[in-house]
């Protein structure tokens, strides 16, 4: 099965990512995106970005690739107690209710 790339936007100029949450997820998805070595969170119309599961040897979140990379079980459960316990919506609004009004443009204008 092939993934596409999550830039690529549908005819009606909505990424992937959020095409696939619509048709398959009610609204909501959790997606690890692989280039940033981060997680993206949406929830219908709103989205975040958080730091991925997996850390260097230093615990700091890689910005480039090449180095081996280790998975911190604690972030892995944070996300499959977001997944399984429905808490998706109130994550990312609140979340974003702290965000300033720079952050949020900033992650509104990135192309998932």
């Amino acid at each position: 099965m092939e993934m596409p790339h999550i830039q690529v936007l549908s005819a009606d100029g909505k990424s992937e990512c959020a095409n696939h949450t619509l048709t398959c997820g009610l609204g909501c998805g959790i997606f690890f995106l692989v280039q940033r070595c981060s997680v993206l969170i949406i929830h219908r119309d709103k989205q975040m970005i958080i730091p991925g599961p997996y850390v260097d040897s230093h615990g700091e979140t890689p910005h480039y690739r090449g180095r081996p990379l280790h998975l911190i079980k604690a972030r892995y459960d944070d996300l499959h107690a977001l997944w399984s316990e429905h808490a998706i919506r109130a994550k990312v609004i609140g979340e974003r209710s702290m965000c300033s009004y720079h952050d949020l443009r900033e992650i509104d204008e990135f192309k998932f």
